[in-house]
C-alpha cells in the first residue's frame, strides 16, 4: 500500500486573530486508516488552499459549518485511490473531494469526484478545472452574461477564481479590467491572462485609477474581495449593470464584517447586486468542463496555479502567504505522493 507508516493530519489549535498563521494549527500523526465494506482509502497528492477556510475558523455560530479548536482542518484534496471496497471506485482512480487536510482519508464515496487527468492535470481539478473555474464559468455564462463591447471588472483578479473569470470574460468578447495588489501581478494579468487593463490598488488613488480605466463605466463587477475595493467599484457601475458577489476575502479575517457603503449607486443606475454559489449548478459540471477542455486545448484558456512543494505541516504557512498576496491563481500544496 505505502512505505509510510503514519498519517499526518492538520488540526485547528485555536481560533485565529487576524490572518491565520502556523501558530493557530497543530500537526498530529495517526495510524493510516483501514477500510471497511463500501469504503475506499485515498492518498492525497494535492491540498487545496482556500481563502474561505478563514471564514469558518471563527468563534461564531453564524455559519452552516465551522472548524473549531480540536477539529481536523476542512479542505479539498485531490489524490489517488490506493485501496477500495467500493463498487464505483478502484485502486488507481484519481479523485477529489473534501476529505480534510491529511495525507490519507477513508471515504464511502459520498461527495467524491473522479478526475480524468486526460482533460486536465490532477492539481487543476482543485483549481481552474475545479470549483474555482466552475465558479467563474457559471457566474459569467449564467448570471452576468457579458456581451461583446461591454466592460467587466474583476476584483481579486489574480486569485483562484478571478484569474479564470477574466479569461472567460475575454472569451465572451468583453473588455476586461482586473484589480490586484502589485505591479508584478498587473503585468501577469495583462501578459499571461490577456486582461486589457490591470490596476494595482496599492499604487495611488483607486478611484482615479478606475475613472481612467472605465470612462464609460462598468457593466459587470465580478467581486471576490468586498470591502473598500467593492465600494469604490460600485461608484462606476453602469446603467442596469450587474454586481456579482462571489467572495469577500478582505473580510474573512475581520471580527466585524463591513458591508458596502456605496450601494446608493445601485439605485441610481438601476443596477442589481446578487450573491452566487456554484453548487447550484452541480448537475452541469460535466457540460462546463467539456466546453472548458476545448478552450484549454485551443490555447484560449490557461489554468493558473501556485503549487508549493511541501507536506501537511507546510499548509499553515502557505495559507498565510496566500493571504499576504503571494499567489498567482489557485494555491496548492503539492505533496510528495504527487511526484
Amino acid at each position: 500500500m505505502s512505505n509510510e507508516s503514519t498519517n499526518k493530519q492538520l488540526y485547528l489549535k485555536r481560533y485565529p486573530q487576524g490572518i491565520a498563521g502556523p501558530e493557530d494549527f497543530e500537526v498530529r500523526e495517526a495510524a493510516i486508516p483501514t477500510i471497511g465494506a463500501g469504503q475506499l482509502l485515498i492518498r492525497s497528492h494535492y491540498l487545496g488552499v482556500d481563502a474561505a477556510l478563514r471564514l469558518i475558523m471563527r468563534d461564531s455560530d453564524e455559519f452552516l459549518f465551522r472548524v473549531q479548536p480540536g477539529d481536523l482542518v476542512h479542505g479539498s484534496v485531490a489524490g489517488e485511490v490506493i485501496e477500495s471496497n467500493h463498487p464505483d471506485f478502484r485502486a488507481g482512480d484519481f479523485v477529489n473531494g473534501s476529505t480534510g487536510i491529511q495525507e490519507y482519508a477513508v471515504s464511502d464515496g459520498s461527495g467524491l469526484e473522479k478526475c480524468d487527468t486526460s482533460l486536465a492535470p490532477l492539481g487543476s481539478w482543485l483549481g481552474g478545472f475545479g470549483v474555482s473555474g466552475l465558479t467563474a464559468y457559471f457566474a459569467l455564462t449564467e448570471e452576468c452574461k457579458p456581451q461583446p463591447g461591454q466592460t467587466v471588472l474583476v476584483n481579486g483578479a489574480a486569485g483562484a477564481v478571478g484569474s479564470m473569470a477574466g479569461q472567460m470574460a475575454k472569451l465572451a468578447g468583453a473588455r476586461t479590467i482586473g484589480i490586484t495588489s502589485s505591479a508584478a501581478k498587473c503585468r501577469w494579468l495583462k501578459e499571461t491572462l490577456g486582461y486589457d487593463v490591470a490596476i494595482n490598488y496599492n499604487a495611488g488613488d483607486l478611484y482615479q485609477q478606475l475613472e481612467t480605466a472605465a470612462p464609460e463605466r462598468i457593466d459587470v463587477i465580478f467581486d471576490n474581495v468586498g470591502g473598500n475595493i467593492l465600494d469604490e467599484s460600485l461608484r462606476f457601475i453602469n446603467t442596469r449593470g450587474v454586481v456579482l458577489l462571489c467572495g469577500s476575502t478582505s473580510q474573512y479575517s475581520q471580527e466585524e464584517m463591513l458591508g458596502p457603503r456605496n450601494y446608493i449607486w445601485l439605485g441610481t443606475m438601476r443596477a442589481r447586486m446578487q450573491g452566487f454559489v456554484v453548487f447550484d449548478y452541480a448537475d452541469r459540471y460535466t457540460q462546463a468542463r467539456n466546453r472548458m477542455s476545448k478552450w484549454i486545448a485551443s490555447g484560449h484558456l490557461v489554468l493558473p496555479e501556485h503549487a508549493v512543494d511541501g507536506t501537511v505541516s507546510d499548509f499553515p504557512a502557505v495559507f498565510q502567504r496566500m493571504y499576504q498576496g503571494e499567489n498567482l491563481g489557485k494555491t496548492l500544496v503539492r505533496l510528495p505522493a504527487a511526484s
